[in-house]
């Protein structure tokens, strides 16, 4: 599997932790269904999972040569 880019680990991780996030917060507030909670509990951690495992986290260094 190709490694991510920055940019697109970072928005990986943000948007799988704003999915749970709203998946908490509509479950707290209102009636939904389980299917539809582990539906949004599984993608959003499927997107942190993905951008952990192939993200691109390393910084990139100036050679001195």
């Amino acid at each position: 599997m190709k490694s991510l880019t920055k940019r697109k680990t970072i928005a990986f991780l943000c948007l799988g932790i704003f999915i749970i996030s709203i998946a908490q917060l509509v479950a707290h507030f209102s009636l939904i269904n389980d299917f539809v909670k582990g539906a949004a509990f599984g993608i959003g951690i499927g997107l942190l999972v993905i951008a952990l495992i192939s993200g691109n986290f390393k910084t990139q260094t100036k050679s001195s040569n």
